[in-house]
């Protein structure tokens, strides 16, 4: 009983990640930047890449100015080589990496007879086949320090199906099984490996289709809390995972969906 009394009184520090460095993939905006900007206020060092330098050099000073360290990066996140020279990058700058977030997304909606196959193709290795990617680039890291904490962002649409949108509730289940995985085989190698789900969060990538009324309506009725998610809805989620608070959970697929998935 002493024993939980004395972590009790310590309990906040281990949302804490001094120390600690972060790699956001898909961080120069929306949930990525969100998420970035949650780990800096905890105290990580964190490398934000995109392939627009400058969006990831905006991004980088708004984690500076929350007093730590940042790196802005731009590569291509369905390139291999280029997330290697990444994980690279932020190893001789900081001498780890402990967090990575995959965060990068993209969305094409249109009736399956007329979908074009260069779409689907990029849906699939923006959404899905990147996180692999990813986690391929940044596991010898993770592996050799015995630490590591993957966060990569779902969706409830990996959860259900639409009509016309062919390719994002796929590659957004893929997303689902392989975090899990992924968690079985680094299980006892220190590292955890967890999704977020959100549900129609209001950022550059949907602003389209949040901003069509009847669209905006239906998604309205199927929220039970009555209203889409915001960017920083995700920053505790993100911060438990990426943390000692979560050492236990792993192969976790964690809903910020305004109870959608439980109507």
């Amino acid at each position: 009983m002493g024993d939980l009394v004395a972590k009790a009184t310590k309990v906040l520090d281990l949302f804490r990640l001094d120390g600690r460095v972060a790699l956001i993939v898909g961080g120069s905006g929306g949930l990525g930047e969100a998420m970035g900007l949650a780990f800096a206020g905890a105290g990580a060092s964190v490398a934000i890449l995109g392939r627009r330098l400058d969006k990831c050099e905006a991004v980088a000073r708004e984690v500076e100015s929350l007093g730590t360290q940042a790196l802005a990066i731009s590569a291509d996140a369905t390139r291999f080589v280029e997330l290697q020279q990444a994980v690279q990058r932020v190893v001789d700058r900081w001498g780890r990496l402990d967090i990575l977030v995959h965060s990068a997304g993209t969305v094409h909606i249109e009736p399956t007879v007329g979908y074009p196959e260069e779409k689907y193709d990029r849906v699939m290795d923006i959404n899905c086949k990147s996180v692999f990617l990813a986690c391929k680039a940044v596991a010898p890291v993770m592996l050799q320090q015995k630490y590591g904490r993957i966060i990569a962002v779902s969706s409830v649409r990996g959860f259900q199906g639409r009509a016309g949108d062919p390719s994002y509730p796929a590659s957004k289940a893929g997303v689902n099984l392989m975090v899990k995985s992924f968690a079985l085989e680094w299980a006892k190698e220190g590292i955890t490996v967890n999704a977020i789900a959100p549900t129609f969060v209001r950022t550059e990538l949907n602003t389209w289709q949040l901003d069509d009324p009847t669209f905006s309506a239906w998604v309205l009725s199927r929220i039970p809390m009555g209203r889409t998610g915001q960017p920083e809805d995700l920053m505790g989620a993100a911060l438990f995972l990426a943390s000692d608070a979560s050492s236990f959970v792993t192969g976790h697929v964690l809903m910020v969906d305004g109870g959608w998935t439980s109507a």
